[in-house]
């Protein structure tokens, strides 16, 4: 599927916000730009009947793209934004937010120009950055994405200055340290997530419901991308996970894309797949297409849509975890 970004229109104006001071001398020129990563084939995962979540692409971080050099300015932060190519990105928004003794805040934040360059005053105190993201339009739809930080570093004294590049990703994880603590938090990845959950008819239970999970068996989700993905990703995924005692698991880190996805019993019943969750048909062409379908449909992700780039946290994503239902057909 095709993807184009979408410019950011207005400015959004922060308290204690400096206007974008694009005076540069550094050479802005962008280079030639090393071979995007393949991301193809199948990849297969097994979910134990206790596990909750399966990262399907790992932590490791796609190459990236070389920037324009850039020197440090006292009290200025600047950099470039661009996507995994080197294609600069214009309208991303970047903030920094500086907190001094007592509990007082301030902020500045700019946004990229037509070379992807930013460049605004650090109001003084400790600093790190902020609303680091962009719109693009993803499946016919403006979705707000968040921008990860080249080098992973996202704080630093306000009076040095940062010089701090940005890149769109399509999948990765995002600050090393909350990954650990919290692998199975969707918004630590910049790749998609899926969450599934079910019921289940346990053996010693009176009553069973036909449209229960048994306690014994084995489900089998498969995501098979519908064309490529944001950079060209054509990796598909089977997740088998048996069933168990947890009425639920999720799927992180999918690459960004459109996938065809089948759910079905390990001994071939087909399961009716169902939206709920907060995410449910909230956005007309994302996430699951059609709904109440039985063992194949189409699914895309689905970012938190009262967001806008402002509001995106630091070195985090912005994809919310889309939940699906299963159950017996």
């Amino acid at each position: 599927m095709k993807f184009f970004y979408f410019l950011l229109v207005p400015y959004i104006t922060l308290a204690g916000c400096s206007k974008a001071q694009h005076n540069t001398t550094d050479n802005g020129a962008w280079g030639e730009q090393p071979a995007l990563p393949v991301v193809d084939g199948k990849s297969d995962f097994t979910i134990s009947g206790d596990g909750y979540y399966v990262n399907v692409m790992g932590n490791s971080i796609p190459r990236m793209p070389v920037f324009p050099s850039l020197s440090v300015k006292a009290g200025i932060a600047r950099g470039y934004v661009a996507d995994l190519n080197g294609k600069p990105l214009k309208g991303a928004h970047i903030g920094v937010s500086s907190s001094l003794t007592g509990g007082f805040y301030s902020s500045g934040s700019g946004l990229s120009d037509d070379n992807g360059y930013y460049e605004f005053a650090i109001p003084a105190g400790a600093a790190y950055f902020f609303g680091t993201a962009t719109t693009i339009t993803y499946n016919e739809t403006a979705a707000v994405v968040a921008l990860y930080p080249v080098g992973g570093a996202s704080s630093f004294p306000s009076g040095n200055g940062a010089v701090k590049n940005f890149v769109l990703l399509s999948y990765g994880p995002a600050n090393p340290d909350e990954v650990a603590q919290q692998p199975g938090n969707e918004s630590n990845y910049y790749g998609g997530a899926l969450s599934f959950n079910f019921n289940i008819n346990y053996a010693g239970d009176y009553y069973q419901n036909p449209e229960y999970m048994p306690e014994d068996g084995v489900t089998e989700i498969e995501l098979i991308p519908v064309g490529s993905g944001l950079y060209g990703e054509t990796r598909s995924f089977k997740i088998t996970r048996q069933i168990g005692n947890s009425t639920g698991f999720s799927i992180h880190n999918i690459p960004v894309g459109k996938y065809t996805i089948n759910a079905k019993m390990s001994d071939g019943r087909k399961l009716k797949m169902s939206a709920t969750g907060t995410k449910a048909n909230v956005y007309e062409h994302l996430g699951l297409k059609p709904d109440n379908a039985v063992g194949t449909s189409t699914v895309t992700f689905t970012p938190n849509h009262q967001y806008t780039p402002v509001m995106v946290p630091s070195f985090k994503s912005n994809w919310d975890a889309l939940e699906i239902e299963l159950k017996l057909q």
